[in-house]
């Protein structure tokens, strides 16, 4: 088990488009995971985004510097009350790392970005809503997966104003994204990341893109009522 001790700096914080570091092993260790046996590998600092927050993880591969040690990363993770991230995966190669190597992190770059655009979109639908003047909903929890991603609010639209409401909100989402507004990261006085896309800020810990035209085409599909809150459907399209 890893010391509660150990830090890895999340280097995504800073920029969604650094797609490798170099990094050093703090900790190597074995765990079950899905059902499967799984080797964990911790490091000082990582480009990859542990699955939290409604954003799938981060996958790829971390390679020794002299290239004879490969381990293949298929889920990242934060464990609860620490501040190191979990690459968990597997090697494939004989050798093994061992603590203090210092190694090449390295990211689906594709994927990173798609998860990027999808997390970005769900956020400028909080900015169109409020251009809207509907003000009274408040984002609850998203997902910024790619097999249905969606946003809930916490409040009601009448059944009869829904469609109207994602006429209304598939324009106001091109217009933001037209405009090319830069998305802006900052930390508040208590240390809290803030993410800005389109107008409206909010705490938040995952990978955005650089301005809302990065994001491509967003649409729409559904709004429905899930318990006490509205869920907003839509997708990203390049």
């Amino acid at each position: 088990m890893a010391s509660s001790s150990l830090s890895t700096h999340h280097l995504y914080y800073t920029d969604t488009y650094l797609f490798t570091n170099i990094g050093r092993i703090l900790h190597v260790s074995e765990t079950e995971f899905n059902g499967q046996q799984s080797n964990v590998v911790i490091l000082d600092q990582t480009v990859m985004h542990p699955q939290g927050g409604g954003q799938p993880t981060d996958t790829g591969c971390i390679i020794s510097k002299d290239q004879t040690v490969k381990f293949e990363v298929y889920h990242v993770q934060k464990p609860k009350d620490t501040n190191y991230i979990e690459h968990i995966g597997k090697y494939t190669t004989d050798t093994r790392f061992s603590e203090g190597d210092e190694v090449i992190v390295e990211i689906d770059e594709v994927r990173r970005v798609l998860h990027a655009r999808i997390h970005s979109a769900g956020h400028l639908l909080d900015s169109a809503f409020s251009n809207m003047g509907m003000t009274e909903l408040v984002p609850y929890k998203g997902y910024h997966f790619s097999d249905g991603p969606y946003v809930e609010y916490i409040g009601n639209i009448p059944v009869e104003r829904r469609e109207e409401v994602i006429t209304l909100l598939n324009t106001e989402s091109e217009r933001l994204v037209k405009e090319g507004i830069p998305v802006t990261v900052t930390m508040n006085d208590k240390g809290d990341r803030e993410v800005n896309v389109g107008g409206t800020a909010c705490m938040c810990g995952g990978t955005h893109v650089g301005n809302t035209s990065e994001i491509g085409g967003i649409t729409v599909t559904k709004i429905k009522k899930t318990k006490k809150n509205i869920r907003v459907s839509y997708f990203v399209t390049s």
